[in-house]
């Protein structure tokens, strides 16, 4: 066991913003576990990760636990958890299949929970650490067809005020990121701006990673309980049409 100042776990770290999320904290120093059920994904990733790779289906008892337990035994302690895994069907509700609808709920609820639950007893003792869940503006603002995955994601950020309140007292804060619409790789040159989003860009994942590392900072030790909606402005209300620019 080697013992290290900031240890994180990041779910779903394969690929998309767990990956980015995952790479960023390495390159800030921290000791990374990154969990994912994809062992394909997984070993891709181990070239683009400095950290160690655990193939878990956070959605289990068993696998939450596996991918808590990774960090502890190598590194003696968690500081992070970053629950991001999650699972996204598109299917509208008077045909949705029960079976995706209760996957939905099992991989970015259950998850959520389970991570969380596998992970405070291992902060209390170390007096305090920090729970980042990434929601998303479905669970603000729902589109249709995204039925299951708007009421987990909904679900996962009434799951954190409840975690932010029992954990608090111990030192642990727990905030829940909801982005909006976040791009995964380059954006073309050519591409226009979105229209309905008033910064005139789609987010990055690294945008993202970026607010992960600030919430699992000091800096925010006061922060706690907080749903931060990180979409550019685009659930901010409406843009008037023909509006002029000052």
């Amino acid at each position: 066991m080697v013992e290290t100042r900031c240890v994180a776990v990041v779910t779903g770290a394969a690929s998309g913003i767990g990956l980015a999320v995952a790479r960023h904290l390495a390159g800030e120093g921290w000791a990374v576990v990154a969990a994912d059920c994809d062992e394909a994904a997984c070993v891709k990733a181990r070239d683009m990760l400095d950290g160690k790779i655990v193939v878990a289906d956070i959605g289990t008892p068993a696998g939450a636990k596996a991918a808590v337990d990774a960090a502890v035994e190598a590194f003696g302690r968690i500081d992070l958890l970053c629950n991001n895994a999650a699972v996204h069907p598109l299917e509208a509700i008077e045909d949705h299949a029960l079976k995706s609808w209760r996957e939905t709920f099992r991989v970015n609820v259950d998850g959520t929970m389970l991570c969380s639950q596998a992970a405070i007893p291992h902060m209390k003792r170390a007096g305090g650490g920090a729970i980042v869940n990434i929601g998303s503006i479905s669970g603000v603002v729902p589109y249709a067809r995204g039925g299951a995955y708007a009421a987990s994601k909904a679900a996962v950020a009434m799951l954190t005020r409840v975690l932010a309140l029992e954990a608090g007292p111990f030192g642990i804060t727990v905030n829940c990121i909801a982005p909006g619409a976040i791009r995964h790789g380059e954006r073309p040159e050519a591409e226009a701006p979105p229209a309905n989003i008033p910064v005139g860009r789609a987010g990055t994942t690294e945008d993202v990673a970026h607010l992960v590392s600030f919430l699992a900072s000091g800096k925010a030790g006061y922060v706690n309980g907080s749903v931060i909606v990180l979409d550019g402005g685009a659930t901010a209300g409406r843009v008037r049409a023909g509006g002029r620019k000052h």
